[in-house]
């Protein structure tokens, strides 16, 4: 994958931040409209009174990811570039690394943002046919972050069962997210936003 990084957005002075956290999942590149990515879709539906601080590039794995911010409201999509290997040489060894890795990322994540809304996205079927065994790992993978997040309690947007079926609409160059999938995953969070917030429970 190359490395497009996305344009960072710093707006310090608003009075809630939105912290953008991961991968190409997130990101306008491969939508091919500038502002049709993920994390460009959701801050517009914030409206106004947000800014945004935008860390997502392409490429981006577990150990790239920054913990050094805070943020009112914090997405991340992440994992899916530390499991590529999987497409090719499947190892269940390597899902249990990447479970365990997710798990730290997210701990260090929710330490520094203890009462922030934190939305985090698993990880999609590509555009290609897997073998059984690919998909019983990849189903495995997002069994495993399904658990990291429940255990910092964040919220789940499941990305996998919104593809699931719909990879030819969603997806491009075999595991990018094209503009219908963007703002499906644009969706995922509001969803979870807003199931937060009905939840009683209110920013930091």
């Amino acid at each position: 994958m190359a490395m497009e990084r996305s344009e960072v957005n710093n707006e310090y002075n608003r009075d809630r931040i939105y912290l953008a956290l991961g991968d190409s999942m997130s990101i306008d590149f491969y939508t091919g409209i500038k502002g049709g990515g993920a994390v460009s879709q959701f801050f517009k539906l914030l409206g106004p009174g947000w800014g945004l601080i935008d860390k997502t590039f392409d490429g981006c794995t577990i150990r790239m990811v920054p913990v050094d911010h805070e943020a009112d409201l914090i997405t991340l999509t992440i994992a899916g570039n530390d499991a590529i290997s999987l497409l090719e040489y499947p190892s269940r060894l390597v899902v249990k690394e990447v479970i365990s890795e997710h798990a730290k990322l997210l701990a260090r994540i929710r330490e520094r943002n203890p009462v922030s809304c934190f939305i985090v996205g698993n990880i999609y079927h590509p555009d290609v046919s897997l073998t059984s065994c690919q998909h019983g790992l990849l189903k495995e993978l997002n069994a495993g972050i399904a658990e990291n997040i429940e255990k910092c309690e964040a919220c789940l947007a499941d990305i996998y069962t919104a593809f699931l079926g719909h990879e030819k609409e969603f997806l491009c160059n075999i595991i990018e997210p094209a503009y219908g999938g963007a703002k499906m995953i644009c969706r995922l969070f509001r969803e979870q936003y807003y199931r937060f917030l009905g939840q009683g429970k209110s920013l930091p």
